[in-house]
């Protein structure tokens, strides 16, 4: 997938390390827990590279390295497929993450043909909040998960600029 910002491609072995860092990253995982383990967070990283249907790899251009990942998968409460993104420190503030977020969110109610995706995020995570709603993107309710406050926002192909 291509955007006027960046591609999104599959995740390849050379894009691990990138990965395991997203998970072992303090900036990225702020809201997320916590940094894990650097073996921990190689796991994921093994892990989220098989999702290779619903897991991609965001870039400046085919073969420039790694900015950050989007997945679409199943939510908590496994009634909606979930759009979850995570970017490394460097590349905030870029709109690569609404540009990747946008083509992925697309991709699912077109492609996929999905009614309704979801995202869930800290409440406290203002960048991401804000993200969401550039993007569309309602709020549906509010939880307390992980010990925080969790805001679940939801779109639908008729819901703004989430469904173009």
């Amino acid at each position: 997938m291509v955007t006027s910002a960046c591609v999104l491609d599959s995740i390849q072995a050379a894009d691990l390390a990138s990965v395991a860092r997203l998970f072992s990253e303090c900036k990225v995982r702020a809201f997320l827990g916590g940094p894990l383990s650097p073996q921990l967070a190689e796991q994921r990283a093994a892990e989220l590279a098989k999702q290779s249907t619903h897991a991609w790899a965001v870039r400046e251009s085919l073969g420039s390295p790694l900015l950050g990942v989007v997945v679409l998968d199943r939510h908590h409460e496994l009634e909606d497929l979930e759009v979850s993104y995570l970017f490394l420190p460097e590349h905030w503030g870029r709109g690569y993450a609404s540009e990747a977020v946008r083509q992925v969110v697309a991709r699912a109610f077109g492609t996929l043909g999905l009614r309704r995706i979801v995202a869930e995020t800290q409440s406290a995570n203002t960048a991401s909040v804000r993200l969401l709603e550039h993007l569309g993107f309602r709020l549906l309710r509010k939880v307390v998960r992980f010990g925080a406050e969790q805001s679940i926002y939801f779109a639908g192909p008729a819901h703004g600029q989430a469904a173009t």
